[in-house]
């Protein structure tokens, strides 16, 4: 076995290997040559190999299925869930209540769990966060490399974009283009660069669901929260039988300037859909208020 990352990324291939392939027969030397950190392609008979697609970022039809930043949206257009399925899979990774900046365990595990593994892959080029390729040096440098069923996730200027042939897409493009778009970031640095394989049925995993729960179960505890924490909620009743829930609040900062919760982090959104949304957007501002203190407008 390979010194220093292949290592680790055989540890990846083979956990995923003995929970999805244990009616397979295939053998350690395969295993083996799978996981080397090589610019060819990993052997694939034998393996039940599924050809990946990229695909537009999909924000879902209602606004508690959309998250705007690049790492949900990579996953999107990847597997093709809901840009909210894949934060709510990426929260269940972490254990972090939000998603704005990922980190790339984050995203390698939550695709992982897709049964898509992703292999580092630098095709003799030394990649980093300052001295690193631009993307647009990259993309010329891999242009052989670069073939229509090859799929790669790229990290390039703190963004996550994702390559398959001469097309490419992020959360800012929002579908597939041409990799000689200006929007693409171009003169960012490539820091990292992962080839995605597929093994076996591309699935969007229960954790990245939407919760069924017992609404006045969370409707009860979200009116308590609001008692119990200052906290206003304006119901918006809508024609197709939904309501939203908008959250209010009167924090304000240490210069007496009005906080926005949603700009710091602190929550996604201030609607929400669902009594159990609500219930965690307070759990989220009482936590705050717990470590920065508790103002409020005169």
């Amino acid at each position: 076995m390979r010194k220093g990352k292949s290592s680790s990324h055989s540890s990846e291939v083979g956990a995923l290997t003995s929970q999805h392939f244990k009616k397979q027969k295939i053998t350690s030397k395969l295993i083996d040559k799978l996981t080397s950190n090589r610019g060819a392609l990993p052997p694939r008979k034998g393996l039940n190999m599924a050809q990946l697609q990229i695909k537009p970022v999909n924000h879902g039809k209602v606004k508690a299925d959309k998250n705007r930043f690049c790492g949900p949206s990579a996953i999107s257009a990847i597997t093709g869930m809901t840009t909210g399925e894949a934060a709510r899979l990426i929260r269940h990774v972490s254990g972090k209540r939000k998603v704005t900046g990922t980190s790339t365990r984050q995203i390698r595990e939550s695709l992982k769990r897709c049964n898509v593994i992703s292999e580092p892959q630098n095709f003799g080029l030394s990649l980093h966060r300052r001295t690193g390729p631009t993307l647009a040096g990259w993309l010329k440098a891999t242009v052989k490399e670069r073939t229509a069923n090859r799929v790669f996730l790229i990290v390039s200027g703190w963004h996550w974009q994702v390559v398959q042939g001469r097309r490419i897409v992020c959360g800012i493009l929002k579908e597939p283009t041409s990799v000689r778009d200006k929007r693409a970031r171009r003169r960012a640095r490539v820091a990292e660069v992962y080839e995605l394989f597929c093994f076996g049925k591309l699935v969007i995993p229960e954790e990245a669901r939407k919760p069924k729960r017992v609404e006045p179960e969370f409707y009860r505890e979200a009116q308590k929260l609001c008692k119990e924490h200052d906290i206003d909620i304006e119901i918006n009743r809508l024609h197709n039988g939904e309501s939203q829930k908008w959250i209010g609040y009167e924090d304000v900062d240490e210069n007496g300037e009005d906080i926005d919760f949603t700009e710091l982090g602190v929550i996604e959104y201030h609607c929400c859909y669902e009594w159990w949304e609500v219930c965690d957007a307070i759990q989220s501002i009482a936590d705050y208020r717990k470590e920065h203190g508790y103002r409020q407008a005169a």
